[in-house]
């Protein structure tokens, strides 16, 4: 089982379109593989992608973490090599309820807690894609103590690289404090202006950034568009699965393959 993080500190970037989009295109590609989305941002945006309402989604990722529900009694099934292991308010507690709980002494039982409930469902999935909160919280120790490979959207404007650069820092400062191992495979260049000098001169910057620190800038660029979220509100699901033949959609196909790609070349990754 791989499991693949889409993580930014900053809100309004396109995690959860890319997270989706991903998932959908993986699982259209390979419909032998079962594919699970794991939504642990509290804005539950996985549900809203595909026509759901977070509010009324029963059990939540709230529940595995907290109430150590069993995933696959809290998985809402979107097709049948696709379920969503949606979020909702309820995530908006998670810190205040677990942390009085999160001493010292349990603090490395604490921050696996996501890891060891998706282990027990590494039987069931081939891949897990992890759509994170807009924050570096506590929270995101869970994520990243779960992860294989994470992978960075950046809209090419001068702030955004800046924050870039600051998140990179901070997913290494975690690495080494609670001694986990995710990998940073890629950024993915998102909301991409054609013919603008200042988004090909950011750009331009942040690749000299990811080679500087072994980082790939991924070579398939997601065009600034309001085309994915019209298709979600006006079809309920991603714009691969409503248009799998449209430019929009075929930009997310080739991502995929360059994430595929990426992780084969990871000497470690057993193949699924």
């Amino acid at each position: 089982m791989r499991v693949i993080s889409i993580i930014q500190n900053k809100g309004g970037v396109g995690k959860s379109t890319v997270t989706s989009n991903l998932a959908c295109a993986l699982s259209s590609t390979y419909p032998d593989k079962k594919v699970l989305i794991v939504d642990m941002d509290a804005q539950g945006n996985q549900a809203v992608n595909f026509g759901i309402r977070p509010e009324d989604i029963e059990d939540t990722v709230y529940n595995v973490l907290v109430d150590k529900m069993p995933i696959k009694k809290a998985v809402t099934p979107l097709r049948a090599n696709l379920d969503l292991l949606g979020s909702n308010d309820d995530m908006n507690y998670f810190e205040v309820d677990t942390m009085p709980g999160a001493k010292e002494n349990t603090l490395s039982k604490y921050i696996t807690g996501l890891k060891k409930a998706l282990e027990c469902v590494e039987d069931k999935y081939d891949y897990v894609f992890i759509d994170s909160p807009p924050e570096l919280k506590f929270i995101s120790s869970l994520i990243l103590s779960a992860t294989d490979d994470i992978y960075i959207p950046f809209e090419p404007d001068f702030y955004n690289a800046q924050g870039l650069m600051k998140l990179v820092e901070k997913i290494n400062v975690l690495k080494n404090e609670y001694i986990i191992e995710p990998q940073i495979r890629g950024v993915i260049a998102i909301k991409v202006r054609k013919n603008t000098i200042l988004h090909r001169s950011m750009i331009d910057q942040v690749e000299k950034y990811c080679k500087t620190n072994g980082i790939s800038l991924m070579k398939t660029k997601i065009m600034n568009s309001v085309k994915y979220a019209e298709v979600v509100a006006s079809e309920g699901k991603p714009i691969v699965w409503a248009f799998p033949n449209g430019d929009h959609a075929k930009i997310y196909f080739r991502l995929l393959k360059e994430v595929l790609k990426s992780a084969e070349k990871d000497k470690t990754c057993v193949p699924c």
